[in-house]
């Protein structure tokens, strides 16, 4: 059930209809939503149900006795067995047949070839994200930074809540739980946001991510000798503008369908692409994901506070991660171990130059840093959309091919990347500016402009399914 579909809109309105019905209900609203969410994961793989649901409850009778007791070896032992299972169910689903493969692999070259043992096991849709929802909710309650739930009815549906359940953003216990001690009320502007919300998610869905997909990025992907060297390097950008579209529309929609429950998520994006830095980027990119890193990895392994050499390591360690969290590939090593290494590179050149921190650049030096750290963006994406090294060899041998002409490239491609790069660079107060306006309509003329986007988004959607990138994590 892709958001960018009536059946979602359909399912929304009905979910929606029940909540506030319901509004006074207490248990009764969240069992709802609850089953409504369940509902919502079994459009994709209703096998993959008891998974979430038990170790959810596991989790919940977990914090219980985390929270039940004092003495702190106890109450690790009770942390390690959340530790393990959400770990556990991540390690094996996702990483278990590459592990395998890359061991009996490794044993080749000294005469041994044993055949991988591999679970062949379809990768449950978004579990790379209620893994650490469920664990960050254990870990919390053993910081005491957070109260256990009052009931498993409030656990699961800070798990299952339907709108960020397969792809985010990840929400943290001590954000969302709160929100539930109180009785939902209608308010307006609240949901005249989501609305605008939604609306801007499925534009960068449908206009942006999916035609760009479509018209260029797959046909370079999937046969790069047919196309020239500048004809790839336009699909690299394409895939870099796709990616963003796909993802923080995904976001978007994701939080404007919470708001009008009432509900609000955490924000994934900050605009990306006018990062001045690896390091900087991937503050502004899937946000939730490297904040979640930071306090549940990088902090821990000691942070900055161990040594210079201790701090490479810990920074190094956490951004690898961060890419390998994306896939089980050689693909996703490499790219993580590229993105790692030019975080710590550039933490590395900034402490040898000594520049004072919040010193501010001139202009043309800001615009060099954010060119430069757009092009490491783009070119080293040939490793995340790659389906293979091999695949990944294929473009780089085309882009050395020193071909330069660009008659693949439709028109509308042209077009549809200049808007949607130009609108990443605009002021934010643009943006801001257009909600204030949306918001300030009265409910008529805003239902008339969604009524008229929605058409206009049927016209222009694709009949081929683009699925949202991030599902696949």
């Amino acid at each position: 059930m892709l958001f960018n579909s009536l059946d979602y809109l359909l399912f929304l309105a009905l979910a929606l209809a029940g909540w506030w019905l319901l509004a006074r209900a207490g248990w009764v609203r969240l069992l709802f939503v609850i089953v409504a969410s369940c509902v919502f994961y079994a459009a994709w793989q209703p096998w993959y149900l008891g998974l979430i649901l038990g170790s959810t409850l596991i989790d919940w009778l977990v914090a219980k006795q985390i929270h039940a007791h004092e003495d702190d070896t106890t109450r690790k032992r009770w942390l390690s067995v959340s530790v393990v299972l959400n770990l556990g169910l991540l390690g094996t689903f996702k990483y278990f047949d590459f592990g395998s493969r890359a061991i009996s692999d490794a044993l080749a070259p000294i005469g041994l070839y044993p055949d991988p043992v591999l679970l062949n096991a379809i990768l449950p849709v978004g579990i790379s994200f209620y893994t650490f929802e469920s664990l960050s909710y254990c870990i919390d309650v053993y910081r005491r930074k957070t109260a256990p739930a009052k009931s498993p009815l409030e656990l699961l549906f800070f798990i299952t809540f339907f709108p960020k359940l397969v792809a985010g953003p990840i929400a943290r216990p001590a954000d969302l739980l709160p929100q539930l001690d109180r009785a939902p009320r209608v308010d307006v502007a609240r949901v005249s946001n989501g609305l605008f919300l939604i609306a801007t998610g499925l534009v960068k869905k449908v206009v942006f991510a999916d035609y760009v997909s479509v018209n260029l990025v797959d046909r370079v992907f999937d046969n790069p000798d047919a196309f020239t060297a500048a004809e790839v390097v336009i699909g690299l950008y394409g895939f870099t503008l796709q990616i963003y579209a796909d993802f923080s529309g995904y976001t978007d929609v994701a939080r404007g369908s919470a708001k009008l429950f009432g509900i609000e998520l955490p924000e994934n994006f900050d605009r990306p692409y006018q990062a001045k830095s690896p390091a900087e980027f991937w503050r502004r990119w899937h946000m939730t994901l490297s904040t979640w890193l930071r306090d549940y990895l990088y902090f821990p392994l000691g942070g900055s506070k161990l040594g210079e050499r201790r701090t490479y390591l810990n920074l190094w360690l956490t951004i690898f991660l961060i890419g390998l969290w994306h896939g089980a590939a050689w693909t996703f090593v490499i790219y993580g171990a590229l993105q790692a290494t030019a975080v710590v590179l550039h933490r590395l050149t900034t402490r040898v130059t000594g520049k004072p921190a919040g010193t501010p650049d001139p202009l043309w030096l800001t615009a060099l840093k954010i060119a430069g750290t757009m092009q490491f963006v783009v070119f080293s994406r040939i490793l995340f959309r790659a389906e293979s090294l091999d695949n990944a060899g294929e473009i780089v041998s085309r882009l050395g091919s020193g071909t330069s002409s660009l008659a693949q490239v439709a028109p509308g491609v042209w077009l549809v990347m200049l808007v949607g790069f130009a609108m990443h660079y605009t002021p934010r107060a643009w943006y801001a500016t257009m909600r204030e306006r949306f918001v300030a309509l009265p409910a008529v003329a805003q239902g008339v402009l969604l009524a008229v986007l929605a058409g206009a988004l049927l016209e222009l959607s694709s009949t081929q399914v683009v699925p949202y990138i991030y599902f696949q994590f």
